[in-house]
């Protein structure tokens, strides 16, 4: 009976410390699209406002961007729209943009 005694104050110690621990990082998967122009493009969603997109070796962090259709994001030299998560178009953006100007080039995951 007296052991019962002394593994509660226990329990409640390691309750404590699972209490306190900082949550666990969430990862973000990485999609893989092929696009018409040879190039692959690798992006990944850490959360519902941002885009990381891997293009030739260079990370771009986008943010979400006002679109009539699909999700659109800006930012860092690019315009990355995609409609669900199969197919997207990766499109130049000139300094001073927020809209491209040209169509850029249609990529798939395959």
């Amino acid at each position: 009976m007296i052991w019962r005694l002394l593994l509660i104050p226990a329990a409640l110690g390691l309750a404590a410390c699972q209490a306190s621990l900082p949550p666990a990082p969430v990862t973000a998967k990485t999609i893989t699209y092929h696009c018409a122009d040879g190039h692959t493009v690798q992006v990944s969603y850490p959360d519902t406002d941002t885009a990381v997109l891997t293009l030739g070796g260079e990370v771009h962090r986008l943010r979400i961007a006002l679109s009539a259709s699909g999700a659109r994001y800006a930012g860092d030299g690019w315009q990355w729209w995609t409609k669900g998560l199969r197919d997207g178009q990766l499109a130049p953006l000139p300094a001073g943009e927020t809209y491209a100007s040209i169509r850029g080039v249609t990529c798939q995951v395959r």
